[in-house]
């Protein structure tokens, strides 16, 4: 049931409601809604919360599919940190900017992952 699962992923991310409402933007009473399965998500916001907690949207619908390569959230933000250390930025204070770093860090995850399943 997707209600369940947005919660196991809030979970699974140690992250209270009220800290996963205000990094996506959401109210807490809204967010809490959709946990307890008694409000559903618009599809904006369903593509919200695939991208956030980094699953396939079929997956956080359905169950049906996990996402190809998920990124620890301890993980990224520990990537995120030193970066910004090294060049002396914030990229979490802009939520695109954010979005966009953890786009990115997906993405070479994720061919990482496929250089070293190939055969040399």
């Amino acid at each position: 049931m997707f209600s369940e699962r947005l919660k196991d992923l809030r979970k699974k991310n140690g992250l209270t409601q009220e800290e996963a409402s205000k990094r996506l933007d959401i109210a807490r009473t809204t967010y809490s809604g959709y946990e307890r399965g008694t409000s559903e998500p618009d599809f904006n916001t369903l593509n919200k919360l695939a991208k956030f907690y980094e699953v396939d949207l079929n997956w956080l619908l359905e169950g049906k599919k996990e996402s190809e390569y998920s990124l620890p959230e301890e993980l990224m933000l520990k990537i995120i940190k030193e970066a910004e250390a090294e060049y002396k930025v914030n990229l979490r204070d802009d939520p695109v900017v954010e979005s966009a770093v953890r786009d990115l860090i997906r993405h070479l995850a994720k061919m990482k992952m496929s250089s070293s399943k190939d055969p040399e």
